[in-house]
């Protein structure tokens, strides 16, 4: 037993004697007993976090999030990565930099040879590869921010410093600039590029281009980017191929409403 999971069993020791006392079988020999008090520990933890502003949900919800990447019952085996998954080369010797899916294309019936490509954080150009060379990235460990909570996860990291970015004057200059967003945008782009395998000044470079490309075009944000993003990009043209049909000749064209103000 590592030293984290016996910390953990030394919590639930704590947990299970301060609700129910002495058991004939507790957690560690009763596994449904363990199950259940495993169970009410999560939603105590929900609540206590709750009624102390804490942020535990999100969390929670990263974590089950990543867990449906690394493939579920509910998860079709074609697209078993969805868009925005953060992930990581299988081999780690050959390519080691971590990044984010922005495009999945099917080329063929075989999960294997679904082509996408990522954006890695300090890299401008996009890479591209297969499906089959990925798995889902080790993940960023949670980082507390002066200014902005804390981030849970690479892509909300990756958010936080787009969004300070854009606080900043528009020319760049940190001149007059608050201490404090300067010392997350620091500490969080070191935090992006380890996890990522690049540098800080690599991922601040490339993340103020984005938000260059989001002033000048007026485009949402990027979390508003990936809201929008529903399906792998093959499976939006097939939608968007899909026309409806032309009303028949023989059924007149309903008259379009008048577009002039009712009279009161």
């Amino acid at each position: 037993m590592t030293e984290r999971m016996q910390a953990t069993a030394l919590a639930l020791d704590a947990y299970e004697q301060h609700l129910f006392g002495d058991l004939a079988n507790g957690h560690r020999t009763d596994r449904a007993e363990a199950e259940g008090l495993l169970h009410s520990l999560v939603v105590d933890l929900i609540n206590y976090g709750e009624g102390n502003h804490l942020d535990v949900v999100d969390l929670l919800d990263a974590l089950v999030q990543a867990r449906i990447d690394r493939g579920g019952a509910l998860t079709n085996p074609r697209y078993s990565f969805r868009l925005n998954t953060e992930v990581q080369f299988r081999d780690h010797a050959a390519e080691h930099h971590r990044g984010f899916i922005t495009e999945l294309k099917s080329s063929g019936p075989r999960q294997e040879e679904i082509e996408c490509r990522l954006r890695i954080p300090g890299l401008v150009d996009p890479q591209h590869t297969l499906t089959s060379m990925l798995e889902p990235a080790t993940r960023l460990t949670p980082l507390r921010t002066r200014t902005r909570g804390t981030a849970f996860s690479a892509l909300e990291v990756e958010d936080l410093i787009i969004d300070l970015v854009t606080a900043l004057p528009a020319q760049g200059s940190e001149t007059g600039a608050d201490p404090q967003v300067l010392a997350d945008l620091a500490e969080l782009s070191a935090a992006l590029a380890t996890w990522a395998g690049t540098k800080p000044d690599h991922v601040l470079h490339h993340l103020r281009h984005q938000t260059r490309e989001i002033r000048t075009l007026n485009q949402p944000s990027s979390a508003a980017r990936r809201a929008a993003a529903a399906f792998p990009n093959d499976i939006a043209a097939s939608l968007a191929r899909e026309q409806p049909p032309a009303p028949s000749p023989s059924h007149p064209t309903p008259p379009r409403p008048s577009t002039r103000p009712r009279q009161m």
